[in-house]
């Protein structure tokens, strides 16, 4: 037990040392219930139940039914061990923990306080029991689970009297010597890649709000918003994380463990939703739009597992219930509560199921508010054109050197390698002390092997075999990066690395930064489009003064190698350099809201400001709508909803105005709303509780009908014009889908006309929604679909969710 005290203390006291001045969140105060549900949340969500309001409702019938949240359920634990890779004891541990989750939610629910004793019986169970998670992937199941057994423990203390002071002390001592050190096994700050830190972040997070640990909780905070390999920064400007070219699966995990930290820390009063211009609706509409297979550019993106210059994932990804968990979250907190629109979400919230385990997270209103943290100390740089030292290191010969000139750098350098523990090159540097960075575009590198490499280094002393790190591209067309003597996630393997570049030269953007005892290191086909590829801790004493600059090495020693650089910028540079024109911003993304069409584009390197144009036509002619934009964002609100709009984007500076950015286009409009709510559903076996799960706007529920042809209809109580129609696929097999059928409208039930007719309709994916404009609508009371085919299958007949789009206000 104290051993594990003390490993923890450790890593938090080794956390500081990388933590900026300024950024920090400082939590004095917890909210109990929040991690992420507060008590007002349960409330409203208890009062949603208690009247039938859907899709609240069916999904909590769901939960009632689960085995897991029954008072029958047969713990599965506790062991005093439990491992993820190697797999010991996880099944049973998975198993415990959403049953506290469920059952601890079914004590608020339903008020029987034996859901409440059987909840806490089982986390004390293993609280008391279990004294290691092991594994080298044990911060996935934490990450994932958090929220489970953090909220289900949180649940119980704020809301469940018999709770005792003594169940938080318990639990508290699990969480600090079990669980936190298992959360982040690869030391502080380190954490694995992408979608595997954030996993690890959310834990910890959570955890620190249930421990009422101010310090841990600021820590993750800081990291969260500052390490850019896992983090808020693990993304693009057009909303890319780091995993979305990886797979979906991967960047909804990344996604999901992001936005459920960012919403415990909102109930603990700490808005980082606003971080990086609304950075986590980006993603979060970037997810939704790939996955809803609208077209969609990317750009070259990773993460220190893998740097991606071509997209092969699985888009239209439907797994995890399409994300309907983190993009209830994303809306909520964005439309909800800060009157944003989120287009693309709002679209695939038309047919995501709600089940057992979302519903939770599912909102129709949200007046709670939260503050922003202080902005943060990220490194900032700008132009050199004088003052760099030059160092032969490693018996680089002969003597290198480095010269300005109009905008690029020269510089000369022999040295036999720099690759793996070798350190024998040139080296163009100057002193940075605290936090700095240094950005270069290699432009060219003389073939004096192969493995010549030129970019940019850090190290924290001249001396060969010092600490240090280095980004630089080669004559194999390819880039390299390595950290020696640092501790660095995945060793040699990940210290060492050769990446794919997105060029047909040696020709790319490269960069270092050194935040507290971190160095990260990127690589850039544009300059603004950073993948943290390679991390990177300065271990021992933390030296005030490093030293950054270019670095050359010929690999023929005895021979120079010639390079030359542009874009040179360092932290306390001198300004020197005259400004560029811009390149035109990589992409841009539009789309369609109501009433306004959100944009996002990727900024140029040197930019000051951006112009909008917009067309009515693709290719122009276009006219600038707003001139001298900052950042990467705006709405156009000056649009007429149902017209189609071609929008480019421009970047200046003092030098001039880039060509324009790719168009892309968005027809805004008016959502239709859904009418079926209210009335009375029924069908051809009178059966209106079956029929009725297809309008309890939850496709995770199915109207299941025995037979291959037979109606479904809905009775307003009222006229409407129903302009729009849809059909969303069961979870069910493919041959139960409906294949043919008229959809008719009715004024007294039993006369129908029939407003459309489809034949030989398919449905491939499960959840899969279907669209069907009604050409000629009419203002009726009844509306059913008559099915008079399915997709094959010879006794049943279903589907999840039957939808009525009308016009309103």
């Amino acid at each position: 037990m104290f051993a594990r005290t003390s490993l923890t203390a450790a890593l938090l006291m080794l956390s500081t040392a990388m933590l900026p001045g300024d950024g920090v969140a400082q939590v004095t105060g917890f909210t109990h219930p929040g991690t992420p549900l507060t008590a007002a949340d349960l409330m409203t969500l208890k009062s949603y139940v208690a009247q039938g309001r859907q899709p609240w409702k069916s999904a909590y019938d769901q939960l009632a039914n689960d085995g897991k949240a029954r008072l029958t359920y047969v713990m599965a634990g506790p062991y005093a061990t439990v491992s993820r890779a190697p797999d010991v004891n996880l099944w049973p541990w998975r198993n415990d923990m959403v049953a506290i989750w469920n059952l601890s939610r079914m004590w608020y629910f339903t008020g029987n306080k034996d859901y409440a004793k059987k909840a806490h019986d089982i986390l004390m169970q293993w609280a008391t029991v279990q004294t290691e998670f092991a594994g080298r992937e044990s911060m996935l199941d934490l990450g994932d689970y958090a929220y489970m057994f953090v909220g289900g423990a949180d649940i119980l203390r704020g809301t469940w009297p018999d709770w005792t002071d003594a169940d938080t002390a318990t639990v508290k001592t699990y969480f600090a010597n079990v669980l936190i050190p298992a959360s982040n096994p690869y030391g502080e700050n380190m954490f694995g890649a992408a979608n595997k830190g954030a996993l690890a972040l959310n834990a910890l997070g959570l955890m620190a709000i249930f421990n009422d640990d101010t310090a841990l909780l600021n820590r993750v905070v800081a990291q969260t918003r500052t390490l850019a390999h896992i983090g808020l920064r693990s993304s693009n400007d057009i909303g890319m994380l780091g995993d979305s070219l990886r797979d979906q699966g991967h960047a909804h995990g990344q996604l999901k463990s992001l936005v459920m930290l960012a919403e415990a820390l909102w109930k603990q009063g700490i808005d980082v939703y606003a971080d990086f211009d609304n950075r986590l609706l980006a993603a979060g509409e970037y997810f939704a739009r790939v996955n809803e297979l609208e077209p969609t550019p990317f750009l070259p993106f990773g993460t220190t597992d893998a740097y991606y210059t071509a997209d092969n994932t699985n888009r239209g990804w439907n797994g995890w219930g399409g994300g309907n968990i983190v993009l209830n979250q994303i809306y909520n907190a964005y439309v909800n509560r800060k009157g944003m629109q989120a287009p693309f979400i709002a679209q695939r919230r038309q047919w995501m199921p709600v089940d057992s385990g979302s519903f939770v997270f599912l909102k129709d209103v949200d007046m709670s508010t939260a503050t922003p943290p202080p902005a943060l100390a990220i490194p900032a740089t700008s132009s050199i054109i004088s003052g760099f030292a030059d160092a032969d290191i490693g018996g680089a010969a002969p003597a290198g050197s480095a010269t300005y000139a109009d905008g690029t750098w020269t510089v000369k350098g022999g040295g036999a390698e720099i690759w793996g523990t070798s350190d024998s090159c040139h080296f163009a540097y100057r002193a940075l002390t605290g936090d700095g960075a240094i950005i270069a575009k290699v432009e060219s590198l003389q073939n004096t092997s192969p493995s010549a490499k030129a970019g940019v280094m850090m190290r924290t002393s001249l001396a060969q075999g010092a600490p240090r790190a280095w980004m630089a591209v080669t004559n194999r067309i390819q880039a390299e990066q390595n950290m020696q003597n640092l501790a660095v996630y995945g060793g040699n393997n990940y210290g060492n690395k050769v990446l794919p570049i997105a060029s047909s030269t040696a020709s790319y953007w490269v960069k270092l930064e050194r935040i507290g005892n971190m160095i990260t290191g990127y690589v850039s086909p544009d300059g603004t489009n950073w993948a943290a590829t390679d991390v990177g801790r300065i271990d021992g004493p933390l030296p005030d003064t490093i030293y950054a600059g270019l670095v050359v090495a010929s690999v023929a020693n005895g021979t120079l190698n010639t390079s030359t650089f542009s874009n040179v910028q360092i932290t306390g540079g001198d300004g020197g350099a005259p400004a560029a024109i811009p390149a035109a911003p990589a992409t841009l993304l539009a789309e369609p809201g109501d009433g306004a069409v959100p944009l996002r584009w990727q900024q140029s390197f040197g930019a000051t400001g951006y112009a909008v144009l917009r067309a009515t036509s693709s290719g122009g002619p276009y006219t600038t709508i707003a001139a001298n934009v900052a950042g990467s964002s705006y709405i156009d609100t000056s649009v007429a909803n149902g017209t189609t709009y071609y929008y480019a984007i421009t970047a200046t500076n003092a030098a001039g105005t880039s060509a324009n950015s790719p168009e892309d286009s968005a027809t805004p409009v008016h959502p239709l709303v859904h009418v079926a709510t209210g009335g009375t559903p029924n069908d051809s076996r009178n059966n209106a509780a079956n029929a009725g799960n297809a309008f309890d706007r939850n496709s995770g529920t199915e109207w299941f009908y025995s037979g291959v042809m037979g109606w479904l209809q809905y009775d307003l109580g009222h006229a409407e014009t129903v302009q729009r129609y849809t059909v969303v696929s069961s979870f069910d097999k493919i041959g139960r889908d409906p294949k043919d059928w008229q959809f008719q409208g009715s004024n007294d039930g039993v006369t129908w006309t029939t407003l459309d007719t489809q034949a030989g309709q398919a449905f491939a994916n499960r959840f899969q929604q279907n669209s069907y404009t009604v050409a000629s609508p009419g203002a009726y009371r009844w509306y059913r679909l008559n099915i008079t085919s399915n997709n094959g299958d010879t006794g049943f007949t279903d589907l999840g969710e039957f939808g009525l789009y009308a016009a309103r206000p």
